[in-house]
């Protein structure tokens, strides 16, 4: 039988309600990355880490990095604010090796942005980036709105093909 590991890292929530989501299909408990030392690997056949990107980089990616031999089936699912094209493809596939990406599945979940949430030093980074984009608001529109108001597209229906290639494997 094909026993699971759902682990997450979440900052700001959308990877940690991604979780609950995927937990809740395939019933299956989920352990936050902070606790994933004391877990014994060795129980597990498959791997799902949810975990943000930030900068084009995954949240925490290094620790499950290190335990890729542990497992048969490792999926990688990125939660980013982004819509997922080649571009956004380009730098998730960036954190990894190639020998990496042979062995692992990825899965995108596309999640939501709330600055009032930020801390301090997000914001500072932030307001950076909403000066960039302001020179093309065209094509930013989107991530310059949810500056002033809040947007998830956090949704349940953003996990079914992740959880049917679970079930199948």
């Amino acid at each position: 039988m094909n026993k699971i590991m759902l682990i997450y890292a979440s900052k700001h929530g959308s990877s940690k309600e991604y979780t609950d989501m995927i937990g809740n299909e395939l019933n299956i408990k989920a352990v936050d990355i902070d606790e994933f030392d004391s877990v014994k690997k060795e129980d597990f056949d498959t791997i799902i880490f949810v975990s943000g990107v930030y900068a084009s980089k995954i949240n925490k990616i290094d620790k499950i990095k290190n335990v890729f031999n542990n497992f048969k089936n490792i999926i990688i699912c990125p939660v980013g604010f982004s819509e997922y094209n080649e571009n956004t493809k380009k730098n998730i596939e960036s954190n990894f090796t190639e020998e990496e990406l042979n062995k692992i599945k990825i899965f995108y979940l596309r999640g939501a942005f709330d600055y009032s949430k930020l801390s301090f030093m997000e914001k500072m980074m932030m307001n950076m980036m909403k000066k960039m984009l302001k020179k093309d608001p065209g094509e930013h529109k989107e991530m310059l709105d949810a500056f002033d108001k809040p947007i998830s597209f956090v949704s349940k229906d953003n996990i079914k093909d992740l959880t049917t290639y679970v079930k199948e494997i």
